[in-house]
This record gives structure tokens, sequence and C-alpha cells, in this order.
């Protein structure tokens, strides 16, 4: 099988009709990327979801993977405890992503191991409800994080999850969970900076044509300021994509969605792929 798609996906809890209520219309463009995505996802028929989160447990010179059993959570911390996603762990997925980090001399720490019951952050369970809430069979979860360890290294890390999601022998869609800048106005969640509004608009620019240099380029400094928690999560996608496209593999940037309702930047964007040849369990 092979890679069959990515996602990027912001993770505010708000955006759960449970848990955003009257309020879910205020981050409309939103919620309405957030339902292509599902419609998208169930077109795809994943058997694996990789998913990196920002809120995983994060280590500072290592990468995070998890080898866990299973997986559960839910958003009883904002106030919606009947809103649960459960999965059991694609182990086999996890080991080779563990071998493939190791042969490219990546640091990566195993977060969960076997026979492990993960509760899942809110950075992990906003995406799944979405991803999962379509799904006509069960799917596994690899879950990811990442670290302090230079742009580089986390582009060497996708690059590590990409091949070794497309020598398993499972379908595998990949997402990439985080929020862009913290700092859009006065009254946000870190504070107000105008360097947020020109980090978000740096990213969704790059993305949205495909210019993972360009993305992977963007001034730390201006990185730093937009007090976001999504960039390194594009930095292993864009490692995730560059394993496939030297596989063979085509893909194509969709911007589904972009908006700062509350001050954080949210970014619904795919990564159409194509072109898998017989070996790699045919066309995605």
């Amino acid at each position: 099988m092979t890679l069959i798609g990515c996602f990027v996906t912001p993770h505010p809890a708000i955006i759960v009709p449970e848990v955003g209520g009257d309020r879910l219309a205020e981050a409309e463009a939103t919620v309405q990327a957030m339902r292509a995505v599902q419609a998208k996802a169930a077109a795809l028929a994943p058997e694996t979801i990789v998913l990196l989160s920002p809120h995983a447990p994060i280590f500072a010179r290592q990468m995070g993977i998890s080898m866990a059993s299973s997986y559960a959570g839910s958003l009883a911390f904002f106030g919606a405890a009947d809103v649960t996603v459960t999965a059991h762990g694609d182990q086999d997925l996890a080991e080779a992503i563990v071998d493939k980090a190791a042969e490219k001399g990546v640091h990566s720490a195993i977060t969960a191991s076997h026979g492990d019951v993960v509760e899942l952050d809110h950075g992990s369970v906003v995406p799944l409800v979405y991803l999962m809430g379509s799904l006509q069979q069960p799917c596994r979860l690899v879950l990811l994080a990442f670290s302090q360890l230079s742009r580089e290294e986390h582009v060497l890390f996708g690059r590590a999850v990409g091949e070794a999601v497309l020598e398993a022998p499972r379908r595998v869609l990949y997402v990439a969970s985080g929020d862009m800048s913290h700092r859009l106005m006065p009254g946000a969640p870190v504070g107000y900076d105008p360097r947020g509004a020109r980090f978000d608009g740096a990213v969704v620019d790059a993305f949205g044509v495909a210019d993972w240099d360009a993305l992977l380029r963007i001034d730390p400094g201006l990185t730093a300021a937009a007090g976001e928690c999504g960039y390194r999560s594009l930095a292993v996608l864009a490692g995730v994509v560059a394993a496939a496209e030297a596989a063979g593999l085509r893909t194509a940037n969709r911007v589904l969605s972009y908006e700062g309702p509350f001050g954080v930047g949210y970014l619904v964007g795919e990564v159409e792929v194509s072109g898998a040849t017989s070996e790699q369990g045919g066309a995605a």
C-alpha cells in the first residue's frame, strides 16, 4: 500500500459542534473546510492515520514516536465528555518509523510502549473527531511529536516517516496538526504582535503553491514572534512529501481555508497524492 494523502489541520476545540455551540459560526470557514476534510478522508478510506500533534509528549533533542497498543481521548476538558476518539495503534508502522529515523541519524524517543494505552491530547482529538467521523472501517493510529531540534532535522524526520509509510502494507493518511500564530489581535491567547499576521501570510502563501523551500526559509525571528504551534508540524510534512515525490508519486497542495477569528490562525490544507505504482499498492 502507500501514502494516500496528507492534511494540515488546526485543533481548536471550539470547531467541534458539541464544544462550539452558538460560536461555531465564528469559525465557519474552518468548520466547513474540516467537513470537507472529513468527506475526503472517508473517500480515501485510510487503514492507518499517522498524526503529529504539537501537544503530544515533547523531548528537546528527540522526535517522539508512540508504540502504544491503543489510544483514547475526549473533549471532557472543554465540557464535551461525550466527544470521544478511540483507535488501536499501528505498532508495526511505528517500529518502521523508528528504524528509518535511526538509519538517517535522527534522534527519536519512544513516548509510549507496547501494551500502553495513551490518552490523546486535544491536538490529536479535534482533528480525529473529523477525520474518523465518517470512516466505514476501523482505522489504526500512530502518534508523533516534534522537538526542539533544527528545521532540517524535522524535515529529515519527515523523510523517515514518509519512507516508512511508503513501505507499509496499509493505506496511510498523514496529518500535520497545528495552529498558526496565536498573536493575531489584541486579546489573543499569548498577546498581540503584528508579526503574527506576517508569519501566517508567509506560511499560507508558500503552502498554497507548494513552495516548501520558501516555507522552510521563513525567518526564525518571525516564527518566534508569531507564537505558533504548527510550523514544525509543517516542516515534518515537507519531509513526508519529499519522500513521496522521491518515490515517484505526484503531489498537489490546496489551501482549503485560513482564518483567525479568535486571535489564532487556523489553516486547513491538503496535499493530494497520486501516481502510486503497483508495488506501492495501486493508485492513491
